[in-house]
Order: C-alpha cells, then structure tokens, then sequence
C-alpha cells in the first residue's frame, strides 16, 4: 500500500532542498562578491536538510535523495517498492522546483540563457575529467549516505541526525565544490539539468552517487551494524575431558 503521506513529505521536503539550494548557487554565480564561491550553496543546501529533517522527518524520514533511499533499501531498513516510491516522488519534486525557480528568474537575470546558473551541474575541466568528476561524487555521497544511514537509518544519532546529516552536505560541497559542484543527489541534479536543457554530464551525477551510496550501505550493514549482536569466539578445545 503507498504511503501518501510520507511521498508527500518527500515531494515537499526535495522541492525545498532543490528550490532553496540552486537559488544559493544562481546567488553565488550572479551577485557581486560572491562569484563561485562555494560557502553560500553550502549553507542553503545545508539548512535546507535540516529544515526537511526537523519538519517532516517524523513523517517519511527525509530522505530526500534516490542515492540515500537506495542506501537506506539496501540496509534493509526499507522495502524496494517503497523505495522505488520515494526516488520518483523526489525526482518530481526536483524537476517542479527547478521549473518553479525558472518561472520566477528571468533569462535576463540568469546571463542570458534559461536555467543557466542553477541548472545542470558541470564538473571542473581545469582540474579534473570526467572519470574524476564521477569518482568526487561517488566519494562525496559515500560521507552523506554514510551518516544518514549510522546516524539516522540505525538512530544512533538520535534527535541529531537531522543536524549531522545537513553539517555534512554542507562539508562535501564545501569539500568538493569546485571539483564536482558537489550533486550528490540525483533528484537535485536531474530536474535542473532537464530545465537547461543540459544533460551532457547527467549520466556523471546519477552513477556516481549511486555507487557512493551503495559502497557506504554495504560497509554499514555487513562491516560495522551497530544493531548486530556481537561475535564470539568458538570455545576452545583443550583437549581435555
């Protein structure tokens, strides 16, 4: 049975993430001052997180990511179908914000061309190629799926998950920035990059963070599930009767 309500807290909680964190990067490319620099995303996108967790966490977890669901599945704290659910109430959400902030922006406003400061992401050709770009994200979702999945998913964080998940988003686009422009969340690639008409380099920012998530799900659930009972070494036989 579909939950509605946990993909509407998904819808909502994707829209914000998406809506407010390219409006700090059109911020950061446009205003005077603030050219590329990599603070200001880092805190929308940040406090966007916390914003979702502390608002509709209760509701549907906050997933707000296909890369944290596929790593939250493969745990086995949530079924596929429900997961396959949540990955297109959030893609949605991220294709209506970017359409939404679009709207609202002016071509004139965005150097001329639609969706051009907010939209696709584009990896930094000055410093890397593309395989480097895929393996920044896949590495820099590792970090988020990571803590989303020991501190939330396996609550060992408690009523700080929602703060250690969205510190930590803004420490990979702090940390990646001007790698990758730091996706790490397909939904939040994927509908600004079809509003710009951009999808040369979407192929990097769905497979990378995928693999980054499926590499952290997998060290979390067979190497160190805090939830797991405790090894014990087999008796040893002396020998003796």
């Amino acid at each position: 049975m579909i939950n509605w309500k946990a993909l509407l807290a998904e819808f909502i909680g994707t829209f914000a993430l998406v809506f407010i964190g390219s409006g700090a990067v059109w911020f950061a490319k446009t205003a005077p001052g603030y050219a590329a620099g990599p603070v200001l995303p880092a805190l929308g996108h940040g406090l966007a997180v916390i914003f979702a967790a502390y608002s509709i966490g209760k509701v549907s977890g906050a997933h707000l990511n296909p890369a944290v669901t596929t790593a939250i599945a493969i745990t086995g704290n949530m079924d596929w179908v429900k997961a396959a659910t949540y990955i297109v109430a959030q893609v949605i959400a991220g294709l209506v914000a970017a359409l939404a902030l679009n709207a609202i922006l002016s071509p004139a406003a965005q150097g001329g061309a639609a969706a051009n400061f907010f939209g696709a992401f584009s990896y930094n050709t000055a410093v890397t190629n593309s395989i480097g770009a895929l393996f920044t994200e896949a590495i820099l979702t590792f970090f988020l799926a990571f803590v989303a999945v020991m501190g939330a998913a396996y609550g060992k964080a408690g009523d700080f998950a929602g703060l250690a998940i969205g510190l930590t988003l803004a420490m990979v686009i702090l940390g990646g920035g001007g790698i990758s422009e730091a996706g790490v969340n397909p939904a939040r690639s994927i509908g600004p990059a079809i509003v710009a008409g951009r999808l040369d380099n979407i192929w990097i920012y769905i497979i990378g963070p995928m693999l980054g998530a499926a590499a952290a799900a997998a060290i979390a659930r067979y190497g160190l599930d805090p939830n797991a009972p405790p090894r014990t070494p087999p008796a040893r036989n002396t020998g003796r009767r």
